[in-house]
Order: C-alpha cells, then structure tokens, then sequence
C-alpha cells in the first residue's frame, strides 16, 4: 500500500502519529499537547483494549491494581518530572523494608530499618541460611566496592556514562570471571528475577550490574510511589491524553518512502498520512511494522530480548505474609512455580480499601509461558493452590483475582545491546527521517527509560514536523512566485 502523494499546503499543520499507549507513547503524546501542538493533528494509536502499556492499573472493589511497574527509583527524574507535570504528589517509599526467601524448607528474613527483632532475624538468616556462606558475603562486599566506584555512572536518567560496561558478556559470564559466583548464587540470581524476569544468563553484564547497584546493593536506595500507587500517575497521563487516543487500532505498517516516513497503515486498512511517526512499541514490533528499514538497523532491533512475566493480583481480607514483611522471594531451584509474591499494601497502604490488602504473585520465564496455555481462571486456581503451600493464610476463595500476561514483559538488555541501541539511533535519522523510535529499551530499561525516550521523541518529531512545514511554505510561496511572474510575462 502506498499513502497519497503529499501536497506541501502553507495552511496544513504537520500530523504527528504515536504508535503504542504504553508509557513512552502516552508520555510522547503528553509532550506534544503541553508543547502546544493541535490534539486534532495528534493520533496515538493502540492495539490493544487498554491503555498505559506495563504501567496499566485498573480499579476493582475500591483497590487499585497495577499490571506491571509497581515502584518509582529516586533516580527516574524524567518520570519525577512527568508527575510533577500532571500535579501527582509522589511520596517516599517506606525506609523500613523486609523480605523473606525460601531455603531449606522453611522462610528466611532479612529487615532493613525494622525493630530489634527483626535485625537479630536477619543476623540469623546471614549466618545460618543455607544460601549464605561467608564467601559469598566477601563477594558481596568485594562487588559493592567495585560498583561504588562507578556509582556515579550507573543511573537511569543517563545510562551513556557507563556504556563502556556494556561488553558482549552476560552477567553470569561476568561473574564467573570475577569470582562473583558465590554471591550470585547466594542473591544476585534472585534479585535479577525479580527485577528483570530474568537470569543471569540473559542479562547483560552492564545492566546486572546497574540493576543490583540501584535496587539493591547500594544501602541508600530510595524509592517514590503515588499514595494509591503507581496507578495514580498511570491515571493521570491516561486522562491527559484520553482526547486522540483511539484503543484496538493495531498498526500494520509505517510507511516508508524514499527514506521518509508517511504516515501508517493499519491493519482494518485505514490510510493515515503523517510528517512525523513516533513507533513506540517493543523492538521486535518495530522490526516487523516498519518492512523498509535497512538491514543494519533491523539487526539490532531484532536483538534485543525480553522476559516472559505472569503477574496474578489478589484482593484480599488479611495479609498472608510474614509481618513486617513485602515480600515473599523463590530463589532458582525452589520447590515451585512461583518467583515472588509481594504485599503491595505493606509499602503503598492507599492502594487497598482499609483493613484490606492487595497480593501479587509472580511467575517467569518457560513456568510463564506454560501458564499463558490455560485461561485466566486456571491461572489462578494453580496460582492460588500454590500459595497455599507456602502461605497458610491464603483463602481458597480471594476477594477477586485478576491476571496479567506478558509475553514481552521486560527488556533483558543482553551483553551489548545498550551500546548498540545509542549507536543505532543517529543512524536512524539517516535512512528513516521523521521516524523516531520510544521504548524502555532505548536507555538502561525501565519505566523511566519508556517516560524519557517518549518526551524526547516528542520533542525530535515537532522539530522534524516544523521542518517540513516550513519547507512546505517555502516550496508554495516559489510556486505562487513563479505563477506571479508566469501571469506577469502573460500581460498585454
């Protein structure tokens, strides 16, 4: 299919079509309203029924459910300033902080800030847990020493300082050859689980290396949530960009003419022009949706790799979890399906009604691509059965369930992609003008790296539109000029 030809008009304002209402479009399509550009030239299109990408929240029985992203880093500055722009208070995270994992049959707790009780229960987990040994410890303070010293370099709003880190290696790799082993198998494997929905394997050694800096090992880490959640801020960019949002449109195609974009086709057919296309989608989308695109920047599209996730929310009466505790961790190797459960009304209480709490339950990699073989119901009846093992407290019969499936959950950015993605972006402009690409894979991945790449998009596409424009007046103000002088050499 091939768009109409375009007709430079000096009265037409330049079209701007997002594609995708994750958090990088919605945030893209923000961007373009608070920077004055006409909602009627702005069309984001969705293929799903729903909006707001990993950062989707719903409300059910007066408890708000998130799908996806549940926390705010301290360091997200773009997603700090987006809350600001949208006048959603963000509140520190709680600095009182405890989790249990599984070993040997039985819960083991670890406290950060808690009572006397909870610091002698984490002595005892450090010092007789089967998964702690002393030489794991002494790995662990050898490899906080070696990523404070880069401490400066490994953040979210800018990852380009600690590129020079992304080598071809995974972070297993890595620390088998810097006698990190111990401890990764003692926590780093877990804690990559948790907040990759991948193994060590799959992960690249730069982005292990960010991710348990700034999550984990660094002891002065804080976070920042909404007071009902992340919902909030999913809510407010939602209603922000409700006006030229349209849901189930699937794109098809971006058009793509001698090295310009178009416009899109979608997949009911429909023919949209656009001077500026902002694909914010997944990588492997953008592969398939844009056919054109030469064959350099295909292949680094094409490798970038995600994790699978299931995320089974409850509603429940009572909490199941031990007290003080977020979070209930499955080390590899444990007897179950399950990754982690976490009580999200332990650290955000507004997202559940009072005296009520809200449970997820966390599943990766091939146990969650079997899962997403069954229904929803299903589903939750393993889920729930599963618990059970664990968690006494679990009722058979919850307040409600509800299940979240992501096949292309979070970008595992393997060994190289971070340097191959930024080198991969100025070539793009080259062959592709006037396409601009969003995602959280496009900086060290997380909400925050979607929330920035769609700002900057934004800002990239309306200084590409303005272009056009201005060239558009300039080609019809010398072909009324030459129509003038034409009429002129005309008269008598």
């Amino acid at each position: 299919m091939t768009l109409p030809e375009a007709t430079p008009n000096a009265n037409r304002v330049p079209r701007i079509v997002v594609v995708g209402a994750g958090a990088a479009g919605l945030a893209a399509a923000w961007a373009l309203a608070v920077r004055g550009r006409d909602d009627n030239r702005i069309r984001v299109l969705e293929a799903s029924d729903r909006i707001g990408g990993r950062m989707f929240c719903e409300e059910t029985e007066g408890f708000h459910v998130y799908g996806g992203a549940s926390v705010i880093h301290e360091s997200f500055a773009s997603t700090r300033e987006l809350a600001r722009g949208l006048d959603v208070e963000l509140r520190p995270g709680p600095r009182k902080k405890g989790g249990q994992s599984y070993a040997g049959g039985r819960f083991w707790g670890a406290y950060v800030g808690g009572s006397l009780k909870q610091t002698l229960a984490t002595l005892q987990t450090m010092l007789f847990s089967p998964r702690y040994t002393l030489a794991g410890n002494w790995e662990l303070l050898r490899l906080f020493a070696m990523l404070r010293e880069r401490s400066k370099d490994l953040d979210f709003e800018d990852h380009t300082r600690m590129l020079d880190l992304d080598t071809p290696e995974s972070f297993a790799e890595f620390a088998r050859a810097n006698s990190f082993s111990r401890y990764l198998r003692q926590a780093g494997e877990l804690d990559l689980n948790c907040f990759a929905a991948g193994s060590s394997d799959q992960v690249g050694a730069a982005y292990g290396m960010a991710l348990l800096w700034l999550w984990t090992i660094n002891p002065a880490t804080r976070t920042c949530l909404p007071r009902q959640g992340i919902g909030a801020l999913a809510k407010a960019l939602g209603d922000a960009c409700a006006g030229f949002v349209r849901t189930s449109m699937p794109v098809e195609r971006i058009v793509l003419e001698d090295g310009a974009v178009r416009g899109v086709v979608t997949a009911s057919g429909e023919e949209i022009e656009a001077d500026a296309v902002i694909c914010a989608t997944t990588a492997s989308t953008a592969a398939r949706i844009v056919p054109e695109l030469p064959a350099e920047i295909r292949a680094v599209l094409e490798g970038v790799r995600y994790s699978a996730c299931c995320n089974v929310a409850f509603g429940l009466d009572s909490n199941i979890l031990a007290e003080g505790s977020h979070a209930g961790l499955f080390p590899p190797g444990s007897p179950t399906f399950l990754t982690m459960v976490t009580n999200l009304g332990a650290t955000t209480p507004d997202a559940a009604p009072p005296d009520k709490t809200l449970v997820h339950a966390l599943v990766i990699g091939e146990q969650a691509k079997a899962l997403f073989a069954v229904d929803d119901d299903e589903i939750a009846r393993r889920v729930i059965e599963e618990l059970r093992r664990f968690f006494p407290a679990m009722p058979e019969r919850p307040l409600f369930a509800r299940v979240y499936r992501w096949p292309e959950a979070l970008c595992l950015a393997p060994g190289g992609m971070l340097r191959a993605v930024h080198d991969m972006r100025p070539r793009l402009s080259n062959c592709a003008r006037g396409l601009f690409l969003a995602g959280h894979y496009t900086g060290l991945p997380s909400l925050n790296a979607a929330i920035k790449s769609g700002v900057e998009a934004a800002r990239e596409s309306l200084s590409h539109a303005s272009g056009s424009e201005a060239q558009g007046r300039r080609v019809d103000s010398r072909r009324r000029a030459h129509a003038a002088a034409r009429n002129h050499a005309l008269e008598p």
